[in-house]
């Protein structure tokens, strides 16, 4: 037993080890082509014990109008060696790249085994993210900014207070967990964007949070959602569910999972000339 434990530890290292170094390689060549930007780098065909590897960059731009293949390269590049491990690469752009997509035949073996290790996906379409399951944010979610109590009256319309804060990235978003029958009250999971995902926030992260603090002080707080939902922060509260795992991209270790309560505000729109 000790001897399979001893192999599994070394083929875990190694293959950290390997993605380190792609991932070394990947982060170089975001910044190779002046006119163009790496959209996707995916290592596919992975073979932990294989001295080569193969990599498939896809780019922004018309530079690459079809799939060019080099290589091998040592992945040892920035030690000045040519040794092993070996890096192939497979280059072309997004937009040829989603025609291939159509006939599986050409694209199969990029679907091999594959590993996505870097993706931006301000510049990817649906079809490759799609394609290479990249999920980058929960089934239901919602977006939207953190407006505080002096920011917002009651007599204020929606769409002035809509216009001024979708100039902004949203502060969060929210799984609705609960709604009640007549849409008036709701409860959900409080989410924050990393590196392009978005996460359930943590217990210890909602105390970083103004929103949060300014309901600890009992200074009055709402939150305005993309579709121009407005609703008041009523209460925060931390439970236990392991059930919600199911409805987050990445379970809270202990499954401890912050709670906002809220309730829809109706302002009065102002009367039309």
């Amino acid at each position: 037993m000790g001897n399979l434990a001893q192999l599994d530890l070394q083929t875990k290292g190694g293959e950290a080890r390997t993605r380190a170094l792609l991932e070394d390689l990947v982060a170089f060549h975001r910044g190779v082509y002046p006119k163009s930007q790496l959209a996707l780098a995916v290592w596919f065909g992975k073979s932990l014990g294989a001295s080569q590897h193969n990599l498939l960059e896809l780019y922004t731009g018309s530079q690459f109008d079809r799939i060019r293949d080099n290589g091998p390269y040592s992945l040892l590049w920035k030690t000045g060696s040519d040794g092993p491990p070996f890096v192939n690469l497979s280059v072309t752009s997004v937009d040829s790249f989603t025609k291939l997509l159509q006939d599986p035949a050409q694209v199969g073996k990029y679907f091999d085994r594959f590993e996505v290790l870097y993706f931006d996906k301000g510049v990817l379409n649906e079809d490759i993210l799609r394609a290479f399951n990249i999920v980058t944010e929960p089934s239901g979610l919602l977006k939207g900014w953190y407006i505080e109590g002096h920011q917002y009256s009651r007599s204020q319309p929606i769409q002035p207070l809509l216009a001024r804060w979708r100039q902004m990235n949203p502060h969060f978003g929210l799984v609705k967990i609960y709604e009640s029958p007549d849409f008036e009250n709701c409860r959900g999971l409080l989410h924050i964007e990393v590196e392009q995902r978005w996460l359930p926030l943590t217990p210890d992260g909602l105390q970083n949070y103004k929103f949060d603090r300014d309901w600890q002080e009992g200074q009055p707080g709402y939150f305005l959602f993309e579709g121009g939902a407005l609703y008041q922060i009523l209460r925060f509260e931390v439970k236990t569910v392991p059930e919600y795992a199911s409805r987050v991209l990445e379970k809270l270790s202990d499954d401890r999972y912050p709670e906002v309560y809220l309730r829809a505000v109706h302002p009065v729109e102002q009367p039309t000339a």
